[in-house]
């Protein structure tokens, strides 16, 4: 089974047997996107799979897949090949980490014809900071079953803050900081279009400092549906707030209720 559940993934039998023999065909810009393949199957297996122009694996960055949304992918596993092809670098990753998940420890991938793309733009978890290498491992699982959004509280050390951001960005994952008054002067470390406000009310004068960032807020509120207006949009007179992700509340259970913010 694959996690989270495909959009298209007809069941088909058989499977594509990996053998240090076997190459990899690279086109268009999926150089990064083969490296990430060749580094899970040397783990996995133990081959280092050299290029070739006619490999029998396939990795296709084509921008005639776009009509799978900005993070879809194509991924078609034969007896005889593999082929991975996708519009865009996050659509490649994800189709990488679907490859991930086909991979036995024989040393096979099960045959599959998955073509996949996000229900939610906006697909994250919120963490406290923890120590690099645990922050690090938590970019990778996330990654590992394609969530983009880190919600972080930054309170450590800005070198720290910057590895972390630059990891994140090369594992398709957007670290948004929750940031307040005693840290809003860690905006530049995050080039995140969105800034968390907490439940803090957006002044005009904080309004203003964003925007003069191109940033867009979000803000948590407490679930009360007449808070909320059109497409997510608040609806109590803060202009500057201009679009929402919200957590809901239901007695003391927090639901996983939430308003998708475009990209």
């Amino acid at each position: 089974m694959i996690v989270p559940m495909p959009t298209s993934a007809p069941r088909r039998t058989g499977s594509f047997v990996l053998t240090e023999d076997v190459t990899v065909r690279v086109t268009g810009q999926a150089r990064t996107a083969a490296a990430m393949l060749r580094e899970h199957i040397f783990r996995q297996t133990g081959y280092l799979l050299a290029e070739s122009p006619d490999g029998m694996l396939m990795v296709s960055h084509d921008p005639a897949m776009r009509g799978l949304g900005p993070e879809g992918y194509a991924l078609l596993v034969s007896n005889d090949a593999i082929m991975l092809r996708a519009g865009t670098q996050a659509g490649l990753r994800h189709g990488v980490q679907t490859f991930r998940q086909l991979m036995t420890r024989d040393a096979t991938v099960r045959a599959a014809d998955v073509r996949d793309s996000p229900a939610f733009a906006w697909r994250g978890v919120s963490s406290a900071l923890l120590a690099p290498a645990e922050m690090r491992k938590a970019i990778d699982r996330m990654a590992a079953y394609k969530l983009n959004v880190l919600h972080v509280f930054p309170d450590g050390d800005p070198d720290a803050l910057r590895d972390l951001v630059e990891y994140g960005r090369d594992h398709g994952i957007t670290v948004v900081p929750e940031l307040g008054p005693a840290t809003i002067e860690l905006l530049e470390l995050f080039p995140s279009r969105w800034v968390h406000i907490g439940t803090a009310k957006l002044t005009t004068r904080f309004a203003g400092l964003l925007e003069r960032h191109g940033k867009l807020p979000v803000r948590w509120h407490d679930g009360d549906a007449a808070v909320l207006g059109p497409h997510g949009k608040l609806a109590e007179g803060d202009d500057g707030l201009r679009a929402i992700a919200t957590a809901g509340w239901v007695g003391e259970l927090r639901t996983a209720s939430a308003v998708a913010p475009a990209w």
